[in-house]
């Protein structure tokens, strides 16, 4: 089962400012992430909240999904050390 991903702004525009070399491997994660649904102990549900976090290396990407849609929405992307703070 294929879900579609959707891309905030705020990710998009992350994105752009990262070396090439890390955006491709975070994009790549996401590709996958959208094709096998839950890879094991990537994705993992934050406290009190229905959003998730999937680690691509030192970066961590906020995620929210519409299962009955096929839906996978990154909603924000940053370092760890500064992802949390905007939550």
């Amino acid at each position: 089962m294929r879900y579609s991903l959707i891309y905030s702004k705020r990710v998009q525009r992350t994105i752009k400012h990262l070396p090439k070399e890390t955006a491709t491997r975070i994009i790549g994660a996401l590709e996958l992430l959208a094709e096998e649904e839950y890879p094991h102990l990537k994705v993992k549900r934050l406290t009190d909240s229905p959003l998730f976090s999937l680690r691509v290396g030192a970066y961590r990407v906020i995620l929210a999904f519409e299962h009955q849609q096929l839906v996978i929405m990154a909603l924000d992307l940053d370092h760890r050390k500064n992802v949390y703070d905007r939550l």
